[in-house]
């Protein structure tokens, strides 16, 4: 059995049916080296560093389409024992899940103000669901799942709003993969994510390249046997963040002060001594359930003890981070 993973492209030459030839390539020597990498850690718990015949996985390309620049990959499907091995596999998840776990790891989150603001302009939506404020985070994701469902009502966004709504849409089924996921997710520790996040921030930093002339979307859709949406959508602004940035390789310990956290999106900012500026900072999905009473206890306090990964601009100044812990603070 196979899974599949579509890239697909929007906009530019991507609508002409052709891609820049050098930014095509770039895009699919990372998104291959990215899926192989997965491919094998959910095997084993590691990747291997260089990429070998031995080590390549069978990961193959289905014949183009018509329509959008597709590029459609099928990949053996995980199972609690390895084919031809005797060995059990590290993780029984989807690629497209395991993807999701690095996404929500190295790309930024909405946040909901300018959902807000949105929503609040079309009156159908505020016909049926009421004008919203800062506090209606379950109410935005309620609409959003709307839109995902009904055609007609996604029909009123604004064309020039649209991609807004698919980034939240992208965010919304990583949550839920995740969650589906927690069992295996939770055999990821620490010094295996650090790995992860390590190996996969570049690699999908120049899978972004491919949006400089050749496409001004992507998505990356998953489809196995159980579900098939998108993972990650991307756009020309997002792709220009994601390149000026990097993830720093290892956790740093620090001390900070929570001064605002959203429960349902995992968004929030913090003041840091590395920083004069509070920076925003995000909580992957799959770590939420374990996260959220802590932040929301440790808001207000002058110190929490945050484990965080930084990430900084092309100056080395951080412009965000992520939390991937909280560790307990000495009275």
């Amino acid at each position: 059995m196979y899974e599949k993973v579509t890239f697909e492209f929007g906009g530019a030459l991507a609508d002409k049916h052709r891609m820049n030839f050098y930014e095509a390539a770039r895009f699919q020597y990372a998104a291959a080296r990215l899926l192989v990498k997965l491919a094998q850690f959910r095997n084993s718990g590691r990747f291997a560093k260089n990429i070998t015949d031995q080590s390549n996985l069978g990961i193959t390309l289905e014949s183009q389409t018509e329509g959008s620049f597709r590029i459609n990959t099928e990949v053996p499907e995980s199972s609690p024992q390895q084919a031809g091995t005797g060995q059990n596999a590290f993780l029984d998840m989807s690629l497209a899940d395991l993807l999701a776990y690095v996404i929500e790891r190295v790309i930024a989150k909405t946040d909901d103000e300018d959902l807000i603001d949105l929503f609040n302009a079309i009156p159908e939506i505020t016909a049926r669901f009421g004008k919203l404020t800062a506090s209606d985070s379950a109410l935005i994701e309620q609409i959003v799942r709307a839109l995902v469902n009904e055609p007609e009502l996604r029909g009123k966004i604004f064309p020039e709003a649209s991609e807004l709504v698919e980034r939240r849409i992208s965010e919304l089924n990583r949550q839920d993969r995740l969650i589906s996921s927690k069992g295996q997710v939770a055999r990821i520790d620490a010094p295996r994510e650090q790995k992860l996040i390590s190996m996969a921030a570049p690699l999908v930093s120049e899978m972004a390249t491919a949006l400089r002339r050749s496409a001004d979307t992507l998505k990356i859709v998953g489809k196995d046997s159980i579900k098939s949406n998108n993972v990650l959508y991307l756009n020309q602004s997002m792709a220009q963040d994601i390149m000026s940035s990097k993830v720093d390789d290892q956790i740093t310990p620090i001390l900070g002060n929570i001064i605002q956290y959203n429960k349902e999106t995992g968004w929030g900012k913090v003041r840091l001594d590395i920083s004069n500026q509070p920076l925003s900072f995000t909580v992957p999905s799959d770590q939420k359930a374990a996260l959220q009473d802590t932040l929301l206890t440790q808001m207000g306090k002058e110190q929490v003890f945050l484990q965080i990964y930084v990430v900084r601009d092309r100056a080395r100044a951080p412009i965000r981070v992520i939390i991937a812990g909280i560790l307990p603070l000495d009275e």
